[in-house]
């Protein structure tokens, strides 16, 4: 069993998934799963994670419900006692999963870890 489930949910996001999903691929932490879950897409996202398909979950929705419901989802699906949340316009660091269980290790009782994010829009952040 992963130490950790990432779940990506995605609605009509194809090239921006792939970026997110690399940057999961390319985390220095290796013990987790991957989970994405698409929330009805009607654009090429199955055609684009054609080669990824043995290395993640994939959850095909039907009807698009919204990103909380495609969480959910894949939290349904997950088999590692932690989550982590990858909005599909999104990409990590290649520490970002390995610093963050080094603080879990470090802190026992934590039942939540954030980190600081950033934001970029229109090119500024």
């Amino acid at each position: 069993m992963a130490s950790v489930s990432v779940i990506i949910p995605t609605f009509n996001r194809s090239r921006k998934l792939m970026r997110a999903l690399h940057s999961v691929m390319k985390q220095t932490f290796r013990d987790h799963e991957i989970i994405v879950v698409d929330d009805g897409s009607n654009d090429d996202t199955y055609q684009a994670l054609g080669s990824h398909m043995t290395m993640i979950q994939y959850v095909r929705k039907q009807v698009n419900q919204g990103v909380s419901a495609a969480r959910n989802s894949g939290i349904r699906r997950a088999s590692a006692p932690w989550i982590a949340f990858l909005d599909s316009d999104d990409y990590w660091l290649k520490d970002k999963l390995s610093v963050q269980m080094q603080y879990i290790e470090r802190n026992p009782g934590a039942l939540i870890c954030q980190t600081e994010e950033i934001w970029i829009r229109d090119g500024r952040r």
